[in-house]
């Protein structure tokens, strides 16, 4: 990403629905998942958006400058729900309003699908992603378990 002025207003907030825009989220996801191999992104991705994985993304241009990926399912306790996945803004412009102008596109949509709540994982290890959610009145609800299994 180039050093280049981004003004939040020439930043534009759109959903991800052609391969070139897929094949654009690739670097993004990398950012966050550094091991990612190009042939592991695109076999996780496919079965992503078979099971009904979204992404909108922060365009400036043509150029894919930030993604949050989304899903929504039902629980018992909550009912139905949006979870956000992988919110991502490229490292050289963070902190610039463009990660909590597509989360605000994202929660307009889960209201728009009757969603219940907005609900989100986050690496205990990264503290100022914390910060950005507190700030946009999340809070923390409970630990999330995780348990690798045998191949």
């Amino acid at each position: 990403m180039s050093q280049k002025k981004i003004t939040l207003s020439s930043v534009t907030i759109r959903e991800l629905t052609t391969k070139s825009h897929w094949h654009a989220l690739y670097p993004l996801i990398t950012q966050l998942n550094k091991e990612l191999s190009r042939k592991q992104f695109d076999a996780l991705l496919s079965g992503m958006l078979e099971s009904g994985y979204r992404c909108v993304g922060a365009w400036q241009g043509k150029n894919l400058i930030g993604a949050c990926g989304f899903w929504v399912g039902y629980r018992f306790w909550c009912g139905k729900y949006l979870a956000l996945d992988n919110v991502v803004v490229d490292q050289a412009i963070r902190s610039r309003g463009i990660g909590k102008k597509m989360v605000a596109y994202v929660e307009k949509e889960a209201t728009k699908l009757k969603c219940d709540l907005v609900e989100l994982d986050s690496y205990t290890t990264a503290y100022s992603a914390h910060r950005f959610y507190f700030r946009e009145g999340y809070c923390i609800l409970g630990y999330h378990f995780t348990k690798k299994l045998a191949k």
